[in-house]
């Protein structure tokens, strides 16, 4: 899941090693798609997460490109990602923006903003929620929500279940409503 929609037709693994130093991260990462011109979506971004006060900020520099491209394509794009994460006790809202001037493939500039209330229901369980909205020039507009439960079942991995779905489900079954379950290990 990308932005709120399906990238694959069944599992995807999403690689993403990184050195952070402080507030700042560098690294790469590479996940699976399932598409009709590549195999993979891979990055090399740099990252800044300082505070502000009571606000967490974040600020990203990603150069995404395609591989095992099989016909012509715009493989190669920049993405500008901003978030920001306020918490109020057990209580938090982010709101995020991705911004590409050229997205990968036909679609050209991309924006795709996200607010995501989330709730601390003990140290290793969290329940969050989202709405998102994604305008692309030569690309297909829509509204994506989700809302799932996170529970770190052990130091360095965390398990969430999420149920996902758009306002354009008519467009093909990446954009369907689904249940994904998903697993995150940090090392």
């Amino acid at each position: 899941m990308s932005k709120g929609i399906a990238q694959t037709e069944g599992p995807q693994l999403v690689v993403k090693p990184f050195v952070r130093l402080g507030s700042f991260q560098l690294g790469a990462q590479w996940k699976n798609v399932s598409s009709a011109i590549a195999d993979g979506e891979g990055a090399a971004f740099v990252s800044v997460s300082p505070k502000l006060g009571e606000f967490q900020l974040g600020l990203s520099v990603a150069h995404k490109f395609q591989t095992r491209v099989r016909e012509p394509t715009d493989d190669h794009s920049w993405e500008f990602t901003g978030s920001v994460t306020r918490r109020f006790g057990k209580l938090g809202l982010r709101v995020l923006a991705v911004y590409s001037p050229d997205d990968l493939g036909s679609a050209k500039r991309s924006l795709f903003v996200e607010a995501i209330p989330m709730l601390e229901l003990g140290k290793t369980t969290h329940l969050s929620a989202g709405i998102g909205r994604r305008s692309r020039v030569n690309g297909d507009d829509y509204t994506a929500f989700h809302a799932g439960v996170a529970k770190s079942i052990f130091e360095g991995v965390t398990v969430d279940a999420r149920w996902y779905d758009t306002n354009r489900s008519g467009l093909g079954s990446a954009y369907q409503r689904r249940v994904v379950i998903s697993a995150r290990m940090a090392f």
